[in-house]
């Protein structure tokens, strides 16, 4: 029975600057960095190793459904990313090309700025990578994102670079 896998991804936008405080402009040739900086968690899949950090290694299948999306430590409210890519770069290539989609869905929210509960439905656009498992085998894939810091006189989001690091995803069958 296919399945959707999702993988959320954290990045710890403070370390990656202060690692990283030159990174690449050019989205097509990111900045790579430390495996310690992003942290991934997976749900609906069986975990090969690396749940919660950078070397995350899940299993799928054949069938199964692939979705990806990202934030900031600080949930994107001071610096905020942009998952924009996950191309293969070695291995056997187990996932179609990763798409952008969006969904608008029923979502809930606190209440007021008072009281949470009872919570309050509205709805909330949904976004993130997905891709289709295509084959089995191992698949070396990078997650690309832009990180946007907010400019200090405007407090406006703008681009500080692009970065990169390298998971893996496992076919069974």
């Amino acid at each position: 029975m296919s399945k959707t896998i999702n993988i959320l991804i954290t990045i710890d936008t403070d370390a990656v600057q202060t690692n990283y405080p030159n990174p690449s402009k050019d989205q097509n040739n990111p900045t790579g960095i430390g495996h310690n900086m992003g942290y991934m968690v997976a749900t609906g899949t069986k975990i090969n190793s690396g749940q919660g950090t950078g070397d995350l290694s899940i299993t799928a299948l054949v069938g199964d459904t692939v979705r990806a999306f990202a934030t900031s430590g600080s949930d994107n409210f001071e610096d905020a990313v942009l998952l924009y890519g996950m191309p293969m770069y070695s291995g056997t290539q187990v996932m179609s090309t990763f798409n952008y989609q969006n969904f608008t869905k029923s979502a809930v929210i606190p209440n007021s700025t008072t009281s949470v509960l009872p919570a309050k439905i509205v709805d909330e656009v949904f976004w993130f990578y997905q891709a289709s498992v295509i084959t089995k085998g191992t698949e070396n894939y990078k997650v690309q994102f832009a990180l946007y810091t907010r400019d200090p006189g405007t407090g406006q989001p703008v681009l500080k670079g692009y970065y990169a690091w390298d998971p893996q995803i496992t076919v069974a069958g």
